[in-house]
């Protein structure tokens, strides 16, 4: 019996061999015919694996155009959402890094490009700082009164945000609008991070974002206009030198009992360290007041002219 069936299968072999191969042809031209290879173009959002925690992940690029080519039935039931593009960050350092963009076909497809082929991510650590918060006083009282005392229940404050805008506060504040008041008076005032620039820092967060400030005022205090006097730290780094010095404002009007500032005729700013500073520099910094002497605003502004020995 096997011997027949095989008998029966070698019989005209080369003919039958052709036919198959005449067969399999014309199967292929059929079907490219019916169902050609073509091109098509899908946009698709770039996901992110393995985001390391504690970081705010930023991208240059939202999606990317992936070309791929396939038979034209698969095109048909196919839509951008079974492509798949992402980027993995497991082991990318902090910072601007050019990372390959990935992409997962279904099946069928052959990829043939994407743009782009890589995509700039920014990874920016998230630290928390701790700050002196200030709070700035404007506006005048009433007639007839000055400030003697400003409070404040938070002191400090905490920052939280990226590392590259925390880096960029030099001051937190408050303001508090005197508005003619007579009368000692409370108040909740908002704390902003602020730039060099006096501007807001964006994407920082102050922790606590409030705090409760008591203004004090007193009658019959004596007002005198003084000079500011910025005093400096010896300790400017080796290989620089000082240059101009100048408060903003460069006077200021004081208040206190008579007897104690008829002697006054300058008051000096809290000491102001310089030896982490090699350009020129613009800082917020506090009067050191004598006892019994009050400003409506204690900060004050010093420009400070630092440079390189030739």
């Amino acid at each position: 019996m096997m011997n027949r069936i095989n008998s029966l299968f070698r019989r005209n072999l080369p003919a039958k061999l052709l036919a198959l191969a005449v067969a399999v042809i014309l199967w292929v031209v059929v079907m490219n015919e019916q169902n050609p290879a073509i091109e098509g173009s899908y946009a698709v959002p770039i996901a992110v694996v393995n985001a390391p925690e504690g970081y705010k992940i930023t991208k240059s690029d939202d999606s990317v155009k992936i070309k791929v080519r396939g038979p034209r039935s698969l095109f048909v039931a196919t839509s951008a959402e079974d492509f798949r593009a992402y980027v993995d960050l497991d082991g990318v350092p902090a910072g601007k890094n050019d990372c390959k963009v990935q992409t997962a076909l279904p099946q069928g497809f052959e990829l043939v490009e994407v743009q782009p082929e890589a995509v700039t991510f920014d990874l920016d650590q998230v630290i928390q700082k701790r700050m002196r918060a200030d709070v700035t006083v404007t506006g005048s009282s009433a007639a007839g009164t000055t400030v003697a005392k400003v409070s404040q229940d938070a002191s400090f404050v905490t920052l939280e945000g990226p590392q590259s805008a925390i880096d960029t506060v030099v001051r937190v504040v408050g303001y508090v609008g005197l508005a003619g008041n007579s009368n000692d008076f409370d108040l909740t005032v908002p704390l902003t991070a602020l730039n060099a620039d006096g501007r807001e820092v964006q994407g920082v967060r102050v922790v606590p974002q409030t705090t409760v400030v008591s203004v004090q005022l007193a009658r019959g205090l004596s007002k005198k206009i003084v000079s500011i006097h910025p005093v400096l730290a010896d300790d400017l780094q080796p290989g620089y030198q000082l240059g101009d010095v100048r408060t903003d404002p460069i006077k200021i009007e004081i208040a206190g009992d008579s007897k104690t500032i008829e002697s006054l005729s300058a008051v000096d700013t809290e000491t102001i360290d310089l030896a982490k500073f090699t350009t020129n520099q613009k800082l917020t910094v506090k009067l050191a007041l004598p006892t019994g002497v009050t400003v409506t605003n204690p900060d004050v502004i010093v420009n400070i002219e630092i440079t390189k020995k030739k």
